[in-house]
């Protein structure tokens, strides 16, 4: 397929952009919510954090259609940052990633990300699954009996509606119907009101110069390294599958880059991390995204929610935002899992194993595709130097 210019990447059918682009931030509304309650931060900061990550990466990335916002795996390292510290360190930790991830594209990235082998990228999903299902389970279990009857029609609506209503995100389908009936019947259950101030508030340039000292520093580095390892893996993992659904290559490093420019400037706008999102880029290509201006209309769609939007999402049920992330956790584990355990040397499922375990216990993605992916070669170099195949 022939490369478009920059301008022609913005030629298209431009009704049918703007619808997939308003579609596209329907989708974004229920995670980008939910992922805030992860980081500790309040809903609007979730919510301008994508807006302005779309708003930017629609000008500045490499890949058309590709959606990019504040994901599971970000949030989670991040969850401990902003609990020991505060969201200060956060949004320095956002800028210092975007720096880093620059560095990253100019060294030329891509070449290293092929030597990720799959059965590391298996280990990595699986372990990211189980780790953002298990930071919902308090929001459902233990709370009230009408907790549980929210969080089962959750489940039913969304499995429903995902069969049954193409246009609209099954999960904003959910968020609509189960917040108007908890607003007329008042169940007695968790609000997101009850757990976060709505604030709505437009975001001021910021960088916080008394976190500029050697302590803070090294605590920002090591966030934002651990984040930026994070956001190019599953870029890439993106970047791959957008390059197999439109039958296309993109350069991977200059995406890199235009993600890592992205992330700068939403930390300066006191946002936090981003990268590429999988199911999301899938589903905005579906409706029809096939230019810059549908992601373009997506960042302005979510930041005119953080306007409008903020009294109403008070009002939204917790069991609701932790049952929609139940299904995307589930929905993250690899399906090449079991087949790959079958038909792979048994070496193979030891990494995998491995590199999970190593998650879980580190709460540090980023710790088991570096040590996993070591193990890897290890295991090959040795057997390759006893003359044997591994097993």
């Amino acid at each position: 397929m022939e490369r478009l210019s920059y301008k022609q990447q913005w030629r298209g059918d431009v009704a049918q952009n703007i619808l997939a682009g308003i579609l596209m931030g329907l989708a974004l509304l229920p995670v980008s919510i939910a992922f805030s309650f992860i980081v500790h931060i309040s809903p609007t900061v979730g919510l301008m954090s994508c807006g302005l990550m779309m708003l930017f990466i629609s000008l500045l990335g490499e890949r058309i259609s590709m959606v990019s916002g504040p994901s599971s795996g970000i949030s989670i390292v991040g969850a401990p940052l902003v609990e020991q510290y505060n969201v200060h360190y956060l949004i320095m930790s956002t800028i210092v990633m975007g720096i880093i991830l620059i560095i990253f594209g100019l060294c030329r990235i891509d070449k290293i990300l092929h030597h990720i082998p799959d059965t590391v990228v298996i280990g990595f999903m699986n372990a990211l699954g189980i780790l953002l299902l298990t930071t919902q389970i308090k929001y459902i279990f233990g709370i009230t009996t009408a907790t549980y009857y929210v969080a089962i029609a959750t489940f039913l609506i969304i499995y429903l509606s995902s069969k049954l209503i193409r246009l609209i995100p099954a999960p904003l389908i959910a968020i609509i119907v189960l917040t108007v009936v908890s607003y007329l019947i008042k169940p007695n259950v968790q609000l997101v009101h009850d757990l976060a101030q709505i604030r709505l508030t437009l975001p001021k340039p910021s960088v916080y110069t008394e976190l500029l000292n050697a302590h803070a520093l090294s605590i920002i580095m090591l966030y934002a390294l651990t984040m930026a390892i994070i956001s190019v893996v599953q870029t890439n993992l993106t970047n791959d599958m957008m390059d197999t659904i439109t039958q296309s290559e993109s350069n991977k490093d200059r995406e890199v880059m235009g993600q890592g420019l992205a992330n700068v400037l939403v930390g300066l706008l006191g946002g936090y991390g981003s990268s590429a999102l999988v199911g999301q880029s899938k589903f905005n290509f579906k409706m029809g995204a096939t230019t810059r201006l549908a992601t373009l209309i997506t960042g302005m769609f979510l930041l005119s929610c953080v306007v409008i939007l903020g009294p109403i999402v008070g009002l939204i049920p917790m069991a609701v935002l932790a049952s929609v992330l139940i299904t995307i956790s589930l929905n993250t584990f690899d399906r090449r899992t079991f087949k790959h355990l079958r038909e792979a040397p048994i070496t193979h499922g030891i990494v995998m194993m491995i590199t999970m375990i190593l998650i879980l216990m580190s709460h540090n993605l980023a710790i088991g595709v570096v040590i996993g992916t070591l193990i890897y070669y290890g295991i090959h170099f040795i057997f390759k130097k006893k003359g044997r195949q591994s097993i």
